[in-house]
């Protein structure tokens, strides 16, 4: 059976049946994503990598009793989000690292490494309800309804969210010389 065809609800319900290779499918397409997602909410990385294998568990354990009553990366990234969740929940207040990691590469690397280090410091400023909206509005293709129902908000307040991150990213990434400063749209961090 070709699966690469098919859609991500009728590969799960595939799966659900035993076709293993409708998995496998479902896995190869969506692996990238739900990981940048997972590890850009979780900097460490050890704990990233488990959350990561735990979505996918998850995802396994659900295939008996999964219904497309929406689409499938809906109710995926709604498991990722409630895993990030549930993980800090369990922490302990930690004091944030001030330093950052320095760059040490050769002449062309080392600029793309130094622009990564501003837009994750840039990200780390967004509150965590706008850095989490970004990253779902970047790394999926849901749209913006799909993502108000990962994270429980309503449809206005996910595009304010969305706005103010843009907004506040541009700013941060122009006070460090990465994004022109006339383009930049006038927003603070802490808003929404």
């Amino acid at each position: 059976m070709e699966y690469s065809t098919q859609h991500d609800e009728a590969l799960m319900q595939a799966y659900a049946r035993g076709e293993v290779a409708a998995f496998e499918a479902l896995y190869g397409r969506h692996k990238g994503a739900v990981y940048r997602y997972i590890s850009r909410q979780v900097s460490d990385q050890d704990m990233a990598r488990d959350l990561y294998q735990d979505f996918w568990s998850r995802i396994i354990r659900s295939a008996p009793t999964y219904t497309p009553s929406a689409k499938w990366t809906t109710w995926a990234y709604r498991i990722a989000h409630n895993l990030i969740v549930d993980h800090y929940r369990s922490l302990k207040p930690v004091e944030p690292e001030t330093d950052a990691p320095s760059p040490g590469s050769p002449h062309g690397a080392h600029e793309n490494r130094v622009l990564a280090e501003q837009l994750t410091t840039c990200m780390e400023k967004l509150p965590a309800t706008q850095r989490e909206i970004f990253l779902l509005s970047q790394e999926t293709d849901l749209s913006l309804h799909m993502i108000a129902e990962v994270v429980s908000a309503s449809h206005e307040a996910v595009k304010s969210r969305l706005r103010y991150a843009r907004n506040a990213l541009k700013e941060c990434l122009s006070r460090v010389g990465a994004w022109p400063a006339s383009t930049a749209d006038k927003g603070g961090m802490g808003n929404e």
